[in-house]
């Protein structure tokens, strides 16, 4: 009997290990997550139920593991793994989950042996299965209905697309299969023997041994073998007795029980012609049998529970396609969404947006000064007002500058060089607006900015009153950077989000006012866990010093002679993974309540934040380990250390809002305050932020560079480029990115600019600063003195796609690598944030009234 895992426990399925017994080789899946694996006890240890089993010969579910079964059955390769440990106690305590528990079925043969009968197929489900796919809670706990609007115009066509890569991948699979069906068990999180990304739902498996690959890697194997090349991107485990995995081997297995992921895609599209939320799904376009099997009276009978389901075909009827999903904006979701028009005529022009202007889809109450578009829908009235400038040409210029850069989606840069084509310009001239758009925008800041600047309060704090709130905030980055000066103002969030659905960071201030000062001081970490053993980095050679304790690194965090020293110098240091991976809110409780009482947007950062995604995955699951996470370092102060970063250059899966909840300014160097101004000078820091510093009221803490995610690519090329100037290689299976092997001093920065158009945001982080960091965003940090930083990830609806295209990304990384596990399970935490968005909206549709 396998022993409960506790939610403390997590872990591998089996230990990173490699037996070879028999000549057979085995190698488990790393980082397979189990988390409150459930108790349990088999049919087989009844005595009455195992003789009428015997008896009668029925088949049944097999509800142990492997080990616990009759030795002549073919194990799993966690079984079988686990069987040959030498260490008893090891093999009693290892959490191991067994690959066949709740998939393969068994059955007595007439001679009372124990054989295998098949496994589940997808119509085998119960209500409990069924239940955990389908929209059919009543009560959504932790949204509302604006929420839900919101999400679905965010993330419903990524939705979609999932289901029609599913159907895809289903359609290729040949008539005489049978497709298997693998229920989601508690607490364990399924993943890709190959590539460790999570498996949504469709994968193969070994009927012999449980190996498991997702669609992409069965997808390339299989091409590879067709076409009798060596398969080096992904190396596959073998099977029993050493014999390889062929694909044609291998079985279709999917978890989502019957045709429920099908039947949510045909709800959403429902849902979503009947509210009125936009879409802009591929679905209209492509059409895909719903199922390759035939479809029996058995199936009709269990699906039925998802209610009342429309054909696709009638959906689309319904919901034709429309340009960008709804950005909802200028009050709440609700009023938006109440007040949706149909759109004009498609044209078949790439720029037919701009023929809409024409068509008459104006707000009425300003019809002649506010004309709509529908890339900017309900954006052009929400945008943040303009600081006081000097020239009318810098308001239009920087008007234009929040409208379009950087806009977060995979059609901007199309877009752009559409734009920039039609009016006769190369592709270096997409730093200067095509005049049509000059023309509009003039149009529609002419009236309402001379009037407007004029009563502006001139200096740093500006608190002008939007949509309708009123939220003090400022610009810096030349206009490019919203700073948030409240920390707590209810309104921040819907401030927030008109620049954040453009994929550009935030930053709030003030933040340190609200927390308890006490337990984020050195002191109280050094007296706390000082003992502990710990690995530090040497942040000017990357080199790893073992051996260390906690308290080492605090006694020269604001002591330089009393740190630790190379042969030289003292070292500038910072603390490596501590505390460990998600033992944060375990080792200091009282510091994760205080964050996440004060932690700004609670709506997006808290773990049960309305719009962070991650917060609707079901307990059911595997929670993504979001942080909080803490980094701790040194400053980097001399004119040497400016060519180093605290933090190299790289990129994350989620979004991350990062806290300075302390800066120590070292005693024991001189010259420190002359130096960090000309480090920040050096940093392309603007005016604002230097004479913030001057003023000498904050402790400047870091120094970050954030480039938009739409430059990622352009960032890549230049750094591969830059490597071989300098005869370095570039690894097919590496990236300059995610290696985080570059920090872009100011002679690269420079370069990036000028060759390839890309400028970032240049922000100094305040005692008390929070940086909202965009997910896909390439980002780097450089610390001006010591700090103690804690972030905290989340997955917002805005910026879902930049989640799902880096999921995929990491998979080509080496096996090694920091970031090629896929720990997030977007497609997961799409899904159940869709279904839960659905279920408020059809449980509310008594209020909207029936169509």
């Amino acid at each position: 009997m396998e022993k409960k895992v506790e939610a403390s426990t997590l872990g591998c399925r089996s230990q990173n290990l490699k037996e070879k017994v028999d000549n057979e080789s085995y190698c488990t899946r790393s980082n397979n997550k189990i988390q409150n694996a459930p108790s349990r006890k088999s049919v087989l240890t009844d005595p009455a139920k195992l003789k009428k089993l015997q008896q009668s010969g029925e088949a049944f579910v097999q509800d142990d593991s492997c080990i616990n079964i009759v030795a002549q059955l073919s194990k799993c390769r966690e079984c079988r793994l686990d069987s040959l440990r030498k260490d008893k106690e090891q093999q009693k305590d290892s959490p191991v989950f067994c690959r066949f528990f709740h998939f393969r079925r068994l059955q007595f043969n007439k001679h009372g042996v124990l054989r295998v009968e098949g496994f589940l197929t997808p119509n085998k489900y119960d209500s409990e299965a069924i239940g955990l796919w389908l929209p059919l809670a009543k009560n959504i706990v932790g949204t509302d209905l604006d929420t839900a609007k919101y999400i679905l115009a965010n993330i419903g066509d990524h939705f979609c697309q999932m289901v029609i890569s599913e159907k895809e991948a289903m359609s290729t699979i040949e008539p005489h299969r049978q497709v298997a069906w693998k229920r989601a068990v508690k607490g364990v999180r399924e993943m890709c023997d190959v590539c460790d990304t999570t498996i949504f739902n469709l994968h193969w498996v070994c009927p012999r041994c449980g190996f498991g690959v997702c669609v992409d890697c069965y997808r390339m194997k299989r091409k590879n073998c067709q076409q009798g090349a060596a398969y080096k991107t992904f190396s596959w485990i073998r099977c029993v007795k050493s014999q390889i995995h062929e694909p044609e081997n291998l079985m279709p297995t999917q978890i989502i029980p019957g045709k429920a992921l099908y039947d949510v895609g045909d709800i959403v599209h429902s849902v979503r012609a009947k509210w009125g939320i936009k879409a802009n799904c591929p679905c209209s376009n492509r059409q895909f049998k719903l199922f390759s099997k035939p479809v029996s009276k058995e199936d009709i009978k269990q699906t039925s529970l998802a209610g009342e389901k429309p054909t696709l075909g009638t959906v689309l009827q319904q919901n034709p396609s429309v340009l960008e999903p709804m950005a909802v904006g200028g009050g709440t979701a609700s009023k938006a969404s109440s007040s949706i028009k149909p759109p004009c005529p498609a044209s078949t022009s790439p720029l037919n947006w701009l023929a809409d202007l024409t068509c008459g889809n104006v707000n009425k109450e300003n019809k002649e000064k506010q004309p709509v578009m529908p890339i900017l829908k309900n954006e052009i009235k929400c945008l943040p007002p303009l600081p006081p400038l000097s020239k009318s040409s810098t308001v239009l210029h920087t008007f234009n500058s929040t409208i379009l850069t950087p806009v977060s989606n995979n059609n901007s840069g199309f877009l752009r060089n559409l734009l920039n084509s039609s009016a006769g310009k190369t592709e270096n001239g997409l730093k200067n607006t095509p005049k049509i758009l000059d023309d509009i925008f003039a149009s529609l800041v002419q009236n309402k900015t001379s009037s407007d600047l004029s009563k502006r309060p001139q200096g740093l704090t500006i608190k002008p009153s939007i949509l309708g709130f009123d939220t003090p905030h400022y610009w810096l980055c030349d206009n490019r950077l919203l700073c948030l000066q409240d920390p707590n103002n209810k309104s921040n969030w819907n401030v927030f989000r008109e620049c954040w659905k453009q994929g550009q960071p935030v930053m709030v201030s003030g933040v340190h006012h609200k927390l308890n000062t006490e337990l984020w001081k050195p002191e109280s970490f050094r007296k706390e866990f000082g003992s502990q053993e710990v690995d530090l980095v040497n942040c000017r050679t990357n080199e790893i010093i073992t051996g260390a304790t906690v308290g080492d690194f605090w006694d020269g965090f604001e002591d330089v002679p009393n740190r630790l020293k190379n042969d030289k110098e003292p070292m500038v240091l910072k603390l490596k993974d501590w505390p460990p991976g998600e033992d944060f809110r375990d080792m200091m409780p009282s510091r994760f309540d205080d964050l996440m009482a004060n932690i700004p947007l609670p709506e997006y950062t808290r773990r049960d934040g309305k719009l962070n995604l991650a917060s609707r995955l079901p307990n059911y699951f595997v929670r993504p380990d979001l942080g909080p996470k803490m980094y701790n370092a040194y400053g980097l102060i001399t004119p040497e250390d400016r060519k180093y970063g605290t933090t190299n250059l790289h990129l994350d899966v989620s979004d991350a809002a990062n806290v300075m909840v302390y800066v120590g300014i070292p005693k024991g160097q001189c010259d420190q305050e002359e130096e960090v101004l000309k480090t920040i000078q050096d940093g392309d820091s603007d005016e604002l932020t230097i004479k913030r510093f001057i003023e000498g009221k904050e402790k400047p803490g870091a120094l970050w560079h954030i480039y938009a995610a739409k430059d990622t690519e352009k960032i890549r090329e230049f750094l591969k480029k830059v490597s071989e100037e300098q005869g370095q290689e570039n690894p097919a299976d590496h990236d300059p990115i995610h290696d985080q092997s570059w920090y872009l001093d100011r002679s690269l920065r420079k370069r990036l600019q000028q060759e390839y158009g890309v400028q970032g945001w240049a922000i100094v982080q305040f005692l008390g600063d929070v940086v909202f960091i965009p997910a896909g965003a390439p980002h780097q940090v450089h610390n001006l003195y010591s700090c103690i930083k804690v972030a905290e990830d989340f997955v917002s609806p805005e910026h879902v796609k930049h989640c799902f295209w880096l999921t995929q990304e990491f998979r080509y990384l080496s096996q090694t690598h920091t970031n090629h596990e896929d720990k997030l399970q977007v497609k997961n935490v799409i899904y159940h944030a869709v279904k839960d968005a659905v279920a408020m909206l059809k449980a509310s549709e008594s209020s909207f009234g029936k169509p």
